[in-house]
């Protein structure tokens, strides 16, 4: 029977390992910059206009058809402060721990591939008939890398933090689904296509928590991650562009 891992000693090493968690707060600083040019440019607070944020780089599957860029743009453009300040607690309380799980350019590469991830599942549901914004998709991908980590490596994690995380993991995500399938201004596909996609990338890549993994296997996993992900949202774009 394997001791349990303890908890302060993990916390070293995590800090060891990520010395700075740089990259959420960039990510919190760009979202929050884009929704203030969005009320310079006259955009409401509470609830811009889907033409508004359809200009601004929403995406919507006729638009984004020609502009794929939106695919990206959307992940940064949000429906109103409270969207805004649900997504960026949301992420400050996951994108944190995440960064110090998977390292600064791990967890960006994950956010953004979750998030394309989301926009991309997006265009077959809501985005198909409505303009869809918001970094909700990146950060489902966020959560989904850190459930990747308890679904892989919970033996090498004290046994408070696992316990601790899958609850709030699953109750987020729990949550977060049932509202959105009784809400009709929510976007589900976007959240459970980031939820996947940032499974996805946890499962392949190496978490610098397990230092002697890390540092043999954290490159080459991490080309794996980045490569499988271009394939599958390659594949899941070519099902959508009309072919002729």
């Amino acid at each position: 029977m394997s001791t349990p891992v303890d908890h302060n000693d993990f916390v070293w090493r995590l800090h060891e390992a990520t010395p700075r968690t740089w990259v959420t707060p960039t990510l919190i600083t760009l979202n929050v910059t884009v929704w203030l040019l969005n009320l310079l440019s006259g955009l409401s607070p509470m609830s811009p206009s889907a033409q508004e944020l359809a200009i601004w780089g929403g995406n919507f599957l006729p638009l984004t058809l020609e502009q794929p860029w939106r695919l990206l743009s959307a992940m940064f453009l949000h429906g109103g402060i409270v969207h805004l300040g649900f997504n960026m607690w949301a992420l400050w309380n996951t994108g944190r721990l995440a960064e110090r799980f998977y390292g600064n350019t791990q967890l960006a590469l994950i956010y953004l591939v979750a998030g394309l991830a989301g926009s991309m599942a997006s265009l077959f549901f809501a985005a198909r008939t409505g303009v869809s914004v918001g970094a909700s998709g990146a950060i489902f991908g966020v959560v989904g890398c850190l459930l990747a980590a308890l679904s892989t490596k919970a033996d090498k994690l004290p046994p408070e933090l696992a316990k601790s995380m899958r609850s709030s993991m699953l109750t987020f995500v729990a949550f977060s689904l049932v509202l959105g399938f009784t809400a009709g201004f929510i976007d589900n596909a976007a959240h459970i296509g980031g939820l996947a996609g940032g499974y996805l990338m946890g499962m392949v890549m190496a978490e610098k928590f397990d230092a002697d993994e890390f540092r043999r296997q954290g490159s080459v996993r991490a080309l794996a991650a980045t490569a499988l992900a271009t394939l599958l949202l390659w594949g899941t774009w070519s099902m959508l562009v009309p072919r002729g």
